[in-house]
């Protein structure tokens, strides 16, 4: 049985991108008319059937249960579903659900990500620690994780950018983000499950990130999100080539990991303010961001 990390490498390998689609519903930008559930479901099939039709599938796709969680309850019922679809065509799905708590209710998360959602992998808060995390590591599974690294958000810096003493002599001093790294590659070990989130637009960072994994021989899979697609609306202002890279330049190797874009893909459509074209803009501009995946 392949773990996390060969299952990422085999598909990227097989659909030739490592492009992780984002499938963050917004109602007002979802031109179908229904009930909101309605509207969501069908949106998401229709893109789904345009990428099998045209065969251009991303990597992975990562629905964010936020987004489904504030619609309704029968809007978690529609995730699931969707999930069993991606999956159904072969594409693995990461449950966006930032979890993380005391072990009992840590494990009781794992449960309802892996064994209700049917999710492949889910992403984890680390700021509880080893019995926090610990329960997502699923041994002689094909599940895996990714642990909050280095994000991009603003308030990032309040801790992440903390000063940590790394041992007893006060010169080694480092970001507190190093020590997260340093945890997942503890807790991961050579198990192959866990593998780390790490913004896509401060590419210097990333780059000393993956130099940083990889002088310590243990490189893990990047979840990248903050891809822009020029044109759209509501992205982040990361690009793909510089990504990737960065990733090179520090040392990386193995080809698991993902960049992912959410509205860029999802609302294509606004580029040329075609919105009855929805689906196949989201399609064009999938494969215009897996043609900038290409070093």
């Amino acid at each position: 049985m392949a773990n996390f990390h060969e299952r990422l490498e085999q598909r990227i390998a097989k659909c030739g991108n490592p492009v992780c689609m984002g499938m963050d519903p917004v109602l007002k930008l979802i031109p179908i008319e229904g009930s909101a559930e309605e509207k969501i479901k069908r949106f998401y099939m229709d893109l789904l059937e345009c990428c099998v039709k045209r065969n251009v599938q991303p990597a992975v796709v990562k629905p964010n249960s936020a987004y489904y969680e504030c619609v309704s309850v029968q809007a978690m019922l529609v995730l699931q579903e969707l999930i069993d679809a991606y999956k159904s065509a072969g594409i693995p799905v990461i449950l966006d659900a930032k979890r993380g708590d005391i072990g009992k209710s840590s494990a009781a998360y794992a449960t309802a990500a892996y064994d209700v959602y049917k999710a492949d992998a889910v992403t984890v808060s680390p700021w509880m620690g080893a019995d926090s995390v610990g329960p997502f590591i699923r041994e002689n599974s094909e599940n895996g994780a990714y642990v909050l690294l280095r994000t991009s958000n603003k308030g990032a810096h309040d801790f992440q950018d903390m000063p940590v003493i790394g041992s007893d002599d006060p010169r080694d001093v480092g970001e507190a983000f190093y020590k997260v790294a340093d945890k997942i590659m503890e807790w991961d070990g050579s198990l192959g499950y866990l593998g780390a989130v790490v913004g896509a637009t401060h590419p210097e960072e990333l780059e000393k990130i993956t130099a940083y994994c990889a002088a310590h021989g243990n490189e893990i899979p990047f979840l990248i999100p903050g891809v822009s697609i020029p044109g759209v609306p509501g992205g982040q202002g990361g690009d793909a080539k510089t990504v990737l890279t960065a990733i090179a330049n520090g040392g990386g190797k193995r080809k698991f990991h993902v960049l992912n874009s959410s509205s860029g893909l999802n609302f294509a459509w606004q580029r040329n303010n075609t919105p009855a074209n929805y689906a196949n803009d989201c399609v064009d501009a999938l494969e215009r961001l897996a043609e900038a995946c290409a070093l």
